[in-house]
């Protein structure tokens, strides 16, 4: 890609409390500096914390600095995951302050400054950042993006200190809007970015998507501190057995209509996925240049072309990478078999995180809308076993249509697989899911609900079957039977799962224990 032509004049929009939603003002100089931010994370008091490479953020700033911008990024998380501060009396935030962060942003002095906001919770957190971002210089150009963002445009757009919102999957979009800021400022050309023109809100939808991923840059995590990421060594879905370990990515988009996701619209409804020699030049540079030990494939559909799959773990092998690897985002599991779980072994696999969601099958069909069936399920645990891969799974409850008998069909369903391992998330009806679109349509939200501060884990759906304290106190008191029974069943497994987490970071397990037990406690009527 060229580098992005520059003009004197910087001419950024103004909102409508600032100037009836003209575009003024002009700052006698070309853009030269941006700074893209991740921001500190919140938790409920006494669960986990979680830091890894923000993915995102790291693939924005291959763009931005192979277009020539002097670009910074800045992970609040990784700076300072020992710093707290009480949000309220039941969530803490984690990471850099606030003023170490104006500190961060005054001494890089950036024109524009990008801001994720991949959940809900962190709504507040990212308006802080971009009010400190203007306090600075009212000509700091501030854009947010990520997840949450997208599903709500408006809501973002119309905050005074934002000047752009990113639609959905982000490269290209910020690049084009670089383009313009320093061009004719067309902004109506730009696909996936929303904006106030003469007072309104302007909304381009998203609606093309990167074809080619082998055309971009690896993840720029040369502008992260990565031997921080390594000495915390707290990772996506906290599955490790090496603390130099990192998250790699190789496809995008999904071509499943899960009634709760709202990923989809933010990558897309069809399947991309790198070559397999662009995911193994990746390996290969974290391996020379990091010597990583482990990585986490986080895709949402890892092996779902199967062919490709093959030649990647097949790569891994040929290349004698000697990497550990798990998948903890889930996996396509319909297209498991022998031969490709065979060959995950044998490159490194040591876990994976199947995706069932129900162990109801009508559930599956009817009301999560997901393709897999439960006896494939049966049968892929088997395989697994069988070549001595740890199956640990995902399960959703509290939808609504389903019932505490079918609730306790998940149960039973996980307890008959005898896994290494469970996850169970309370089904929350995220902005731009259809379930968020049926809750609200039916009144099943709970009462203060605000879709700009979901909280995971926490019931949001009240329907005539549960509340939300009850089913907060089925998953925590489920969760914590099972994956400590596994201890006594199989103490040799239990280890290989828990080992690094427990001796790593052993008061955070502790307080993640009291944490499940008093939810287990507090099931009272909401």
């Amino acid at each position: 890609m060229e580098n992005l032509k520059t003009v004197e004049g910087l001419v950024r929009p103004v909102h409508i409390a600032e100037n009836q939603g003209k575009i003024i003002g002009n700052s006698q100089k070309k853009i030269e500096r941006i700074m893209l931010i991740s921001p500190p994370g919140i938790s409920l008091k006494g669960s986990f914390k979680y830091c890894t490479v923000p993915l995102g953020l790291a693939c924005l700033g291959a763009m931005v600095e192979k277009a020539g911008y002097n670009t910074k990024l800045l992970d609040a998380v990784v700076e300072d995951i020992t710093h707290e501060e009480n949000v309220d009396g039941k969530r803490v935030r984690y990471g850099l302050s606030f003023e170490e962060i104006e500190k961060r942003i005054r001494k890089f002095n950036p024109c524009v400054l990008g801001i994720t906001c991949l959940f809900s919770f962190q709504f507040e957190n990212v308006l802080k950042i971009a009010e400190i971002a203007k306090k600075i210089s009212p000509k700091i150009v501030v854009v947010v993006g990520g997840e949450h963002a997208g599903a709500l445009p408006k809501e973002f757009a119309e905050e005074k200190n934002i000047d752009f919102v990113i639609l959905g999957e982000g490269e290209i979009s910020f690049i084009n809007m670089l383009n313009e800021l320093q061009g004719e400022r067309n902004f109506s050309k730009v696909d996936g970015l929303a904006y106030i023109k003469n007072g309104k809100i302007k909304i381009n939808p998203k609606m093309k998507f990167i074809e080619n991923l082998d055309d971009f840059p690896l993840p720029a995590r040369h502008l992260l501190p990565m031997e921080k990421y390594f000495e915390i060594a707290l990772p996506h879905g906290l599955s490790y057995t090496q603390k130099r370990n990192t998250a790699v990515m190789t496809s995008r988009g999904c071509p499943g209509k899960c009634v709760f996701c709202a990923s989809t619209h933010f990558w897309g409804m069809r399947f991309r996925a790198r070559s397999p020699k662009n995911v193994l030049d990746e390996l290969e540079q974290l391996v020379k240049k990091y010597g990583v030990k482990e990585v986490s494939f986080i895709d949402d559909n890892l092996t779902a072309d199967k062919e490709r799959a093959m030649k990647i773990f097949q790569g891994m092998i040929d290349r004698k990478f000697n990497l550990s690897w798990c998948a903890p985002n889930g996996i396509a599991l319909w297209t498991l078999d022998e031969s490709l779980i065979k060959k995950m072994k044998e490159s490194g696999c040591y876990m994976v995180d199947l995706a069932i969601e129900s162990g109801n099958q009508e559930v599956l069909n009817k009301i999560i809308k997901k393709p897999v069936n439960l006896d494939k399920v049966r049968e892929v645990v088997a395989l697994l076993k069988k070549h001595g891969i740890l199956a640990k799974a995902l399960f959703v409850i509290g939808f609504p249509g389903e019932t505490k008998v079918q609730i306790q069909d998940t149960f039973n369903f996980a307890k008959e697989l005898d896994l290494d391992g469970i996850g169970i998330a309370i089904a929350t009806p995220l902005p731009g899911s259809e379930l968020y679109d049926i809750c609200k349509k039916k009144g099943f939200l709970r009462k203060g609900f605000d879709k700009r501060a979901i909280e995971f884990y926490v019931g949001n759906i009240v329907t005539d079957e549960f509340t939300p304290k009850e089913l907060e106190s089925m998953l925590s008191s489920y969760m914590l039977s099972y994956n400590l029974s596994l201890a006594f069943r199989h103490p040799t497994r239990f280890f290989k799962r828990f080992s690094a987490l427990m001796f790593g970071h052993p008061k955070m397990m502790a307080g993640y224990l009291v944490f499940l037990l008093k939810r287990m406690a507090s099931k009272v009527k909401s």
